[in-house]
């Protein structure tokens, strides 16, 4: 139906974004208490972690609070995720992405095991970082509170995302959201890129 050339092609990024998608669909449509279970059950806590629910160390990822969260860290999954795919391939990226998500929920856990935690925000900071770090003097445009572009080297946005975590950690801003997940994604983000420029096949 389509010439060659622009036919759909799926990638790791697509199907991503697809599985977030659906998850946010299928949950916004359970009624009040089935969606309390559905969080306790998926949503990353200390609490979920004793009874033996490790796998919401991945499930986490995959849940959204509100459209307005899935959207942010779609977008960044879209932009950042679009060039490491390419570049260290499906099967690579994939592992960095679920492996930062994981690393950031170790880290919110460990600084905060009360309140459930979700969304892939921590996974998206880490593809941030481990982008800001493979190419640190590449220009970018970056929206400032998602409306002002700002330029900018690559290199800034990681060490914002790093620097705007500790700060709302160090002071309570913003205590609601998982910056400890950010922090620890984005850390394992820019780790990743150091060990495999080292002992691995990454330029």
């Amino acid at each position: 139906m389509f010439p060659r050339n622009q036919r759909f092609q799926m990638t790791a990024v697509k199907a991503l974004i697809g599985l977030n998608l659906l998850s946010f669909v299928f949950l916004s449509m359970l009624g009040p208490r089935q969606g309390a279970a559905a969080n306790e059950l998926l949503g990353l806590s200390g609490a979920g972690l004793a009874q033996g629910m490790v796998w919401q160390f991945l499930t986490y990822q995959f849940v959204h609070a509100g459209f307005l969260h899935l959207a942010v860290n779609m977008l960044g999954l879209w932009f950042a995720g679009n060039v490491l795919e390419r570049i260290m391939g499906v099967r690579k990226f994939v592992l960095l992405y679920l492996t930062c998500g994981v690393a950031g929920g170790l880290v919110q856990v460990f600084l905060d095991p009360g309140p459930s935690v979700v969304g892939a925000s921590g996974a998206v900071c880490g593809l941030i970082a481990a982008f800001s770090t493979m190419f640190p003097r590449m220009e970018i445009t970056a929206l400032l509170f998602f409306v002002i572009p700002v330029r900018m080297r690559a290199m800034w946005l990681g060490v914002g995302v790093v620097a705007l975590s500790l700060f709302f950690l160090a002071t309570g801003i913003l205590g609601n959201v998982g910056n400890g997940a950010h922090l620890g994604g984005a850390l394992a983000g820019f780790v990743w890129v150091v060990y495999n420029r080292r002992f691995g096949t990454l330029r």
